[in-house]
């Protein structure tokens, strides 16, 4: 490519026209350089699980292209918004790279390269211009780009989120279309009639020539190469998402590219699952064993890796909770001579720190007690941070952080020494793997851990050596990693099994409903296929407003976001930010005052749900669950007809009245299932998955959509 000699696995996929590949190498290996290896096609869609992954990689590409393909930037506002820190912005989230002399991509010319930003976020920042009018001119000039121009290149950047809302059509009227989910889930099971869907779209909303503008977006992309990242990472509610999306791109869009899913941790039963929905041939590249890790230049990927494991002493009850508290006891080794050694040694040497942890507690103690130790504010990569412990200057020696934040794919450069402690074992080698990168010497990695688990670890010679390879490190993780965790033990998808499968068809048929409405033709087929999904929705009993079921259409299962206020030093500090409700619950002690709530200290929050008319919504759940239903419910619907209120617990036993709270809620969706025992009602809402109402046996457990 150009003057630059690919990795094999880079050019294995050059060869590669369609299908599905499983793409498999380390971390920094140059994974995401493959977005430029289909010069057939000419455009590729690249999907990053989060906006700091995805200006990780805008900053990756700008990068090489820059560098190593001599293209010279002509524009670079995508490459601004994500330095600047998402800040807003009054231009075009679109960077172009432009050659004065064609660079040779695989037998074909290329003059100018776009890369355009479609997370909602980057959309967002595009300051009073309307997100879909934005993406609809940025699109524009990404088509005239490739139309009848042999010499370019176009690359899309985006959060599944929001292309998987584009592909559905519904990205512009949440209302109307959570109108239409109510009118197909009600007669889903009946005679679809396309004139009385089509009066009823028409009644409630759905204009065809804004429809029409939504669809407008794809139509450059819709020969593309789809490049999924971190592709383990999703659950099996953004798997049922995804497969509903490659669904409607394939039948609905006419999509006719190919699918690269990458990671540097293959999830192979993801793989066979989307394989065997869409019917295409799946190709594994495995780049693991290919890559050199020492060496230098282009050949680097990472250093050598000295991983010590510190001892640290929970008192958790099971494995599950000793990892957790390792996690949270971290900042003991802020007194260790080790840490206190390496801390000298980088700020000496001008090299960087970085702490990952499980969670935002857990990374706020850490900086607090670093800045009360050290007198050095880090720079905090996790949500919830306090200005007063965290640092905004980019010129940073240490940065602490959770692994959702910075622990998957995003580059940070300069970093070799590192502090990690998680609980997954895919998420333990995805965060060791952030420390060394494009480091030729030795970097090391301290991971407490808890004295009892400690004895647990099998094989551990490989680090008494010292200097471990990423492949070894892997199938270390893999074979011998105990005590992380495989996969979270909760049951959880039991639960949703029945609901998923129905929401992936009801994904569908909105996607195809809305084409129809689109297109304005009667199309027999897709018809055919309209009324073979509807099958199974009397399987769920609908007890909320039509205009709130648009959350059902969102690519992951989210619960609401509200304000909180902090006590700082005795004072009290709100906020005009919102933040999930899970992630307070999960983090800190909560308390109400004057109807809000307050977050102090760590710990885990305790809000319960009471409800005056309990028998009356126990009566119902039992009825439904005798006929095999799921109960979908809103926030409202509880408040007003069931007289429920959200309560917080304090540490005298008083009970206080979450006001604020409650108005927040009040669009939100709910999913009962049926009465659970208490402890599995406990892990549903202490892990934020969801609120509880407290039974004489058992539980209600109010899971969010």
């Amino acid at each position: 490519m150009g003057s630059v000699r690919l990795r094999k696995f880079q050019k294995d996929l050059v060869d590669v026209k369609d299908g599905i590949v499983l793409l498999s190498a380390p971390t920094g290996s140059g994974k995401t350089v493959t977005l430029l290896t289909d010069p057939d096609r000419r455009v590729a869609i690249g999907l990053y699980p989060n906006n700091e992954l995805l200006c990780s990689q805008i900053a990756g590409l700008h990068s090489f292209i820059n560098n190593y393909l001599e293209m010279k930037p002509d524009k670079t506002s995508l490459l601004e918004y994500c330095v600047k820190g998402y800040v807003e912005i009054d231009y075009s989230p679109l960077n172009i790279y432009v050659s004065d002399k064609p660079v040779d991509f695989f037998g074909r010319k290329i003059k100018e390269i776009g890369i355009a930003g479609f997370s909602g976020e980057v959309v967002k920042a595009v300051a009073n211009k309307g997100k879909l009018n934005e993406l609809i001119r940025v699109s524009d000039e990404l088509g005239k780009m490739i139309e009848k121009n042999e010499d370019k290149y176009v690359i899309v950047l985006a959060t599944p989120d929001t292309f998987f809302l584009l592909v559905l059509y519904a990205y512009s009227n949440f209302d109307a279309v959570g109108r239409l989910l109510h009118y197909i889930i009600t007669y889903g099971n009946e005679v679809f009639s396309f004139e009385d869907l089509d009066e009823l779209m028409r009644k409630i909303g759905l204009i065809r020539e804004k429809l029409a503008n939504v669809a407008r977006v794809l139509l450059p992309v819709r020969e593309s190469t789809i490049f999924i990242d971190e592709y383990h990472l999703y659950g099996f509610y953004e798997l049922s998402s995804f497969t509903a999306l490659l669904y409607l791109l394939k039948h609905v869009h006419g999509w006719e590219g190919r699918l690269v899913l990458s990671s540097a941790t293959p999830n192979f039963v993801f793989q066979e699952k989307i394989g065997e929905k869409l019917g295409m041939n799946v190709k594994q590249i495995n780049g693991l064993n290919q890559v050199k890790e020492t060496g230098d230049g282009d050949e680097l990927v990472r250093g050598p890796t000295n991983i010590v494991f510190m001892d640290v002493k929970t008192k958790g009850r099971n494995r599950v909770s000793k990892l957790y508290m390792s996690s949270e006891l971290a900042y003991d080794l802020l007194n260790r001579e080790f840490f206190k050694k390496q801390f000298k040694k980088c700020l000496k040497s001008g090299k960087r720190i970085m702490v990952m942890l499980e969670k935002v507690s857990h990374a706020e103690l850490f900086t607090e007690k670093f800045y009360s130790i050290y007198g050095v504010k880090p720079k905090c990569a996790y949500s919830m941070f306090r200005e007063d412990i965290c640092s905004e200057n980019e010129d940073w020696n240490i940065i602490v952080g959770t692994g959702a934040k910075i622990g998957q794919g995003v580059e940070y450069p300069g970093v070799i020494f590192g502090v990690v402690a998680r609980i997954e074992s895919t998420d333990f080698l995805q965060s060791i793997s952030r420390v060394g990168r494009k480091y030729p010497d030795e970097s090391i990695v301290l991971v407490p851990l808890d004295t009892e688990l400690l004895k647990e670890l099998d094989n551990v010679e490989i680090f008494s050596r010292g200097k471990v390879s990423y492949v070894e490190l892997a199938k270390w993780v893999e074979n011998d990693g105990r005590p992380y965790m495989k996969k979270k033990p909760s049951g959880f998808e039991n639960i949703y099994s029945t609901f998923i499968s129905i929401r992936e068809r009801l994904v569908k048929l909105v996607g195809l409903a809305l084409h129809y409405r689109v297109s304005g033709a009667y199309m027999e087929e897709y018809m055919k296929q309209l009324k073979q999904i509807s099958g199974g929705l009397e399987n769920i009993f609908i007890h909320s407003s039509p205009d709130n079921l648009y959350t059902l259409l969102m690519f992951r299962a989210t619960g609401p976001s509200v304000h909180y206020c902090r006590e700082l030093k005795g004072e009290l500090k709100c906020f005009d930010r919102g933040e999930d409700l899970g992630t307070i619950i999960r983090n800190y002690d909560i308390s109400s005052r004057d109807g809000r709530l307050v977050i102090k200290g760590f710990g885990r929050g305790e809000i319960n749900v009471e409800c005056e008319n309990i028998q009356a919504l126990v009566d119902l759940v039992n009825l439904l669950k005798q006929d095999g239903k799921r109960l979908l419910i809103d926030w409202y619907t509880l408040k007003n007809i069931y007289k429920c209120s959200l309560r917080v617990e304090v540490n005298n036993g008083a009970v206080e009245l979450l006001t604020s709270v409650e108005t927040e809620l009040e669009d939100q969706l709910f999913l009962i299932p049926e009465i659970m025992n208490d402890e599995f009602a406990e892990y549903i809402y202490r892990t934020g998955r969801g609120l509880r109402v407290k039974l004489n046996k058992g539980s209600l457990i109010l899971l969010y959509i």
